[in-house]
């Protein structure tokens, strides 16, 4: 395990330490220039999770196939992640909405709906074109891909929705903001789709149903319902629901 982690953390190494110097060097009033580094690691270090082999992808499913405390690691950083950056780029997150307010409980049913929306939409397309499905995990790895999956996507969402999203909004209409946001989620996963994996469409596909639903549901419900939304829709599809 510790050679695993070992392996993935010196191969994002470079890239991180290039998006700190850049974020040393650029001024923090450039909200948007900030905004970009912090989602260009993210996608590095995301897409290099496939030949680091913690997870697997074909057209019709995606496994998290590394061990249980890999992935809890894994989740760990990218908890860190969420603080660090919600903490060093306050500008950037500027009016955004934590859950609906006064009513968390309403935003944990929205995060819930929400996943339920993409799965369903999601199976039913994984059905009707008779996509295939890699070997389903057992129950004992059920806990650590839900923590992995809540967490791994916390860091998305603040990415995605919590900061572009939200400043998207400034300058277009909610609405139009929503959608050019969930096209570039779509698009910065062009290269784990047509590079990385070769899975092509489907995971274009996907990824902009998840982000118009997280997308709708952090209007309504802010980042814990988009972050439900995305996360237990993400661990449904690992545990091969459907």
């Amino acid at each position: 395990m510790a050679s695993l982690l070992f392996g993935y953390f010196v191969s994002i190494l470079p890239a991180g330490v290039l998006a700190l110097a850049l974020l040393l060097l650029i001024p923090r009033a450039l909200v948007g220039a900030r905004l970009a580094v912090h989602i260009l690691f993210f996608i590095l270090a995301r897409d290099a999770m496939s030949p680091a082999g913690f997870w697997q992808l074909n057209a019709g499913s995606m496994r998290l196939s590394g061990p249980a405390p890999v992935l809890l690691a894994l989740a760990g950083m990218s908890a860190a992640l969420v603080v660090g950056v919600a903490w060093l780029e306050r500008a950037a997150r500027e009016g955004m909405p934590w859950w609906r307010k006064g009513r968390v409980v309403a935003s944990v049913l929205w995060g819930v709906a929400g996943a339920v929306v993409v799965t369903a939409i999601a199976a039913a397309l994984k059905a009707a074109l008779g996509l295939p499905s890699l070997p389903a995990p057992g129950p004992a790895m059920y806990a650590p891909i839900l923590v992995f999956a809540l967490l791994g996507n916390a860091y998305e969402e603040l990415l995605f929705r919590g900061m572009l999203q939200e400043r998207l909004a400034r300058h277009m209409s909610a609405t139009r903001a929503l959608l050019v946001g969930a096209v570039l989620f779509s698009l910065c996963h062009a290269w784990l789709a047509l590079i990385v994996t070769r899975v092509g469409l489907p995971v274009l596909v996907f990824t902009l149903i998840e982000g118009l639903v997280a997308g709708f549901v952090y209007r309504r419900a802010g980042l814990l319902g988009a972050t439900l939304a995305h996360g237990l829709a993400i661990f449904a599809l690992a545990i091969g629901l459907y």
